[in-house]
């Protein structure tokens, strides 16, 4: 349609389709509600900066930004999405292990299916092949799908609400998110032309429907294939019933058997167990059987298949009809295609003995597999030996009951989700699954507490991949933990996990599982509860110190503290107590307070050889004393601590802050050394590094490249939203604002800045929020706004209690932008005081803020010549920084 060709008017389409108000669009982007209005009624064409935001927003590929950028500034028609290369598929389709044996017309007709509907699902029995099915047709369509094809492996996962998470890792959309990850998922696909594969929903039947609902009225151009027992009940869903194999005719030739998909299915996967097998005028009939009686159910013949190395066919034949007399007859009510699975996986578990359906039940325990270690502690008694699980576990693999699979030279074992929840059916029915989940409790829960010292130590790289692959065992001990009368095993392990939370940037879920952890009764506690809830307190003030709930900090450390102290745990005492220090100078009532009892932790981690503690603490409080005077010293002394301790995440910090200090004063090729080292460190240990990320962004900017230092920033932003930090969310957004000042774009500044100035306000940031209020009053100036500019810069002031000489300096230098017109002669003095300041503190300042102290140096100088300005200059330098703040108030209610 012509509307089409204006960008606006798609614009406006896309807003709609996203359900959003142009305030809450507006708010998402950055930019005032009237200039997106403008936009949209095509009588302002965006900045290429806005554009690019708004695309990026919108789900735009980056290879195709460029084009869409030109229409949105009226200088090209609207664009075609580009075709990626043939060579260069999109997709994370597996490429398969074992021959796709027929199904010729059924690839055909779910191809013709999925060309006519936007959801088609594939039903059918366990194992009668969706997956195969569904990975053939999206590997044959896949050039159609310009922003590829996914699959999403459901088999592995049991909770309902990992569903949208697993489908947005899947199609490339990563992270810990703080809005609920359907949400960014809708967004993030909503522009795109996609093929998703959502495979074995049957078990997740509900969260799966209400997924595909969701996507499908949100993202027009996306396309689902489901795999599932049962439909999923959506509006408009194209069911396709997945046919078994074609079954032979027992009358038939030996020549024409292997023209049934069915028979040469089972040939095959024989020939892999046997390499000598082969199709015979004399084992043909009981083939046949076979594959009769099982329905052409290609699981059920692989399961079969695999047992000719140790039984003829004729005994398969035989047995596997034995079983299927014996599932009818027992259990009519159940559906045909969950007899012939359940036939099939009974008849591989009646071949096993006594002690191998042992440990096959117990096995059952695991989710997402296991080590050979974990197996043997687990599933041995006194009826099954230790030593003797590898064999059993040997004989199930053999059997095609377990897998084994090696990932850099390490063996790990998992089942079929559809064979290990038989499985533990099986457990339960002998009443062993309480027994089970207790072992498995205990030794994931020694795992995780042998795996805590060393995840502050140099060897912390292993322990951390090591609780990576058992985190979803973990999670599921914790989930049993929580059913136990005592909160001792939770506690314990929110306690064992911190270190491995905080690295992994899973802050929001292990939050979570800390306050399920303590909302379990501390009544008539023994003293290990109350340590272990004492410790769990502390990982709470944690992990709410760095999600910057600072007003959240102080009452579980303070809990924390007093348990710790009644049982008398000194190392516990001393980590409590710095945690009590840190919520007492967020709320900056009482800073010296704060800061002594900082620093007597420190000394108490010193008297307990606590190097790694003594590295954390030290920056905390050292940083904010007003004593310390040599910076660099104090950095050096960080990095000292840091190193000694091992830890990576700390020490990379460290080497973060070391290395702005050193870029603030013009050191690049030092500083570029310590960011190298920092970026290392960062990457061994998988973590997020945000204040990194914002020290190359800010590199950047100084040098003039201000894309990249706005990409950068934009890129920090959702990084923190994803995980719930709002640190450097707000920073970031200063930051834009900044930049956008530079540029002249001051309906965008604003916005940004009040964005920040939110965050702030929630987190209790008060110096920081006053900064950026006086940030604010400098756009309200140059806008011609008088009374804004003197009300933002009078409340700023207000909170000037709250300052230490730090921010006292900081505030003074952000308001030279809008004295320096007018007041110079004022300009001089708070100059003054200013260099005074760096010169007996030896603070260094960022380039970007020494630009607003050379510009008001410049004019200062031009207004009142050399001779008055050296005069006010040094009348500066006696001044005081208070004594320099009333006077800038003073200045600022005379304008």
């Amino acid at each position: 349609m012509q509307e089409e060709t204006f960008f606006g008017v798609w614009l406006r389409k896309q807003r709609r389709a996203l359900d959003l108000s142009r305030q809450a669009f507006a708010d998402q982007i950055g930019c005032a509600e009237v200039t997106l209005r403008r936009i949209e009624a095509g009588t302002l064409k965006p900045s290429k900066e806005l554009a690019s935001i708004l695309l990026e927003k919108l789900g735009i590929p980056e290879t195709e930004r460029s084009q869409w950028i030109a229409f949105a500034r009226g200088l090209s028609g609207f664009p075609q999405p580009s075709v990626p290369p043939a060579n260069k598929p999109i997709t994370n389709l597996p490429a398969p292990l074992t021959t796709f044996i027929g199904r010729e017309k059924e690839q055909a007709d779910v191809v013709e299916l999925i060309a006519k509907h936007r959801l088609v699902t594939l039903t059918g029995s366990g194992g009668v092949g969706k997956t195969r099915l569904s990975l053939k047709v999206g590997q044959q369509i896949q050039k159609n799908y310009v922003h590829g094809v996914w699959l999403v492996e459901l088999a592995p996962i049991l909770d309902p609400l990992l569903v949208p998470r697993l489908t947005a890792i899947a199609v490339g959309l990563h992270g810990e998110p703080q809005r609920p990850v359907i949400d960014m998922l809708s967004d993030y696909v909503c522009e795109k032309k996609m093929l998703i594969i959502l495979d074995n929903c049957e078990h997740l039947l509900d969260a799966c429907a209400r997924l595909a609902d969701t996507l499908l009225k949100h993202c027009p151009d996306l396309k689902i294939i489901a795999t599932s027992r049962e439909s999923l009940g959506v509006l408009g869903e194209a069911l396709y019933p997945v046919p078994s194999l074609e079954l032979p005719d027992f009358l038939q030739l030996i020549e024409k058997f292997r023209d049934y998909d069915s028979v040469r299915l089972f040939e095959e996967r024989a020939q892999f167990a046997r390499m000598d097998f082969s199709l015979t005028i004399e084992n043909a009939p009981s083939v046949a059987k076979i594959c009769n009686h099982l329905d052409g159910i290609p699981l059920a013949i692989e399961l079969a298949a695999a047992r000719v190395k140790m039984l003829s066919t004729e005994q398969i034949a035989e047995r596997l009809q034995e079983s299927f007399s014996l599932l009818t007859v027992g259990n009519r009510t159940a559906l045909p295609r969950h007899q012939t699975l359940k036939a099939a996986i009974d008849w591989s578990y009646e071949l096993l003995s006594p002690a191998e359906q042992t440990v096959f039940r117990r096995l059952s325990v695991f989710v997402n597999g296991w080590t050979l270690e974990a197996a043997e502690s687990i599933c041995s008694d006194v009826s099954i030996q230790s030593a003797a699980v590898l064999d059993f576990l040997t004989q199930l693999i053999n059997k095609s009951l377990a897998i084994a699979e090696e990932d850099h030279a390490k063996t790990r074992y998992r089942m079929l989700e559809t064979i290990r929840q038989y499985a533990n059916e099986k457990l339960i029915d002998v009443g062993e699954s309480d027994t089970l989940r207790d072992r498995h409790l205990e030794y994931f829960l020694n795992l995780a507490e042998t795996a805590e010292p060393h995840l502050v130590r140099p060897e912390q790289i292993e322990w951390l991949t090591l609780l990576d692959e058992d985190y979803e065992n973990i999670h599921l001990a914790f989930e049993w933990a929580l059913s136990k009368e005592s909160a001792e095993p939770s506690l314990n392990l929110c306690r064992a996990l911190w270190w491995f939370w905080v690295p992994r940037c899973y802050w929001l879920e292990g939050l979570n599982w800390v306050k399920r952890a303590l909302a379990k009764s501390d009544q008539n506690e023994s003293r290990n509860e109350k340590i272990a809830r004492a410790r769990a307190l502390c990982t709470q003030a944690h992990l709410e110190w760095r999600l910057d709930n600072t007003e959240k900090i102080l009452s579980p450390a303070q809990a924390s503290l007093a348990l710790a102290s009644e049982v008398s745990d000194k190392r516990d005492i001393a980590i409590a107590r710095f945690y009590v220090g840190g919520g007492l100078f967020f709320r900056e009532e009482n800073r010296d307070h704060a800061l002594s009892l900082m620093e007597q932790s420190f000394t108490e981690f010193q008297t307990l050889n606590e190097p790694f503690w003594q590295a954390y603490s030290f920056p905390y409080f050292a940083t904010n004393l007003d004593y310390q005077i040599n910076k660099h010293d104090l950095y050096l002394r960080i990095l000292e601590l840091a190193r000694q301790a091992g830890e990576r995440s700390i020490l990379a910090d460290g080497l973060t802050f070391y290395a702005a200090r050193l870029f603030r004063l013009n050191r690049m090729d030092e500083a570029r050394s310590y960011v190298r080292e920092a970026e290392t460190l960062y990457k061994q240990i998988g973590s997020v590094h945000l204040g990194l990320s914002s020290l190359l962004a800010e590199i950047a900017w100084s040098s003039g490249d201000y894309q990249t230092a706005k990409s950068a920033y934009l890129d920090i932003y959702e990084r923190c939203n994803l995980l719930g930090e709002k640190y450097y969310r707000s920073e970031c957004l200063v930051n834009l604002s900044r930049l956008a000042m530079e540029e002249g774009e001051l309906h965008q500044a604003q916005a940004y800045l009040e964005q920040s100035l939110v965050l702030e306000r929630e987190a209790g940031y008060k110096p920081d929020f006053a900064i950026h209020l006086t940030m604010l009053g400098n756009l309200f100036y140059q806008q011609g706004n008088l009374e804004g500019f003197k009300q933002n810069f009078n409340e700023s002031f207000s909170l000037r209690s709250y300052f230490d000489k730090r921010y006292k300096a900081y505030i003074l230098i952000t308001i030279l932008d809008s004295l320096c017109i007018q007041k110079p002669e004022g300009t001089a003095r708070l100059l003054g005081v200013i260099d005074n300041y760096q010169r007996d503190t030896n603070d260094a300042v960022r380039p970007v803020d020494q630009r607003s102290y050379d510009h008001a140096e410049i004019h200062a100088r031009k207004s009142l010549g050399n001779v008055s300005f050296e005069s006010a200059f040094a009348e500066g330098k006696n001044m005081s920084l208070d004594d320099a703040l009333d006077l800038a108030l003073k200045t600022v209610d005379e304008m």
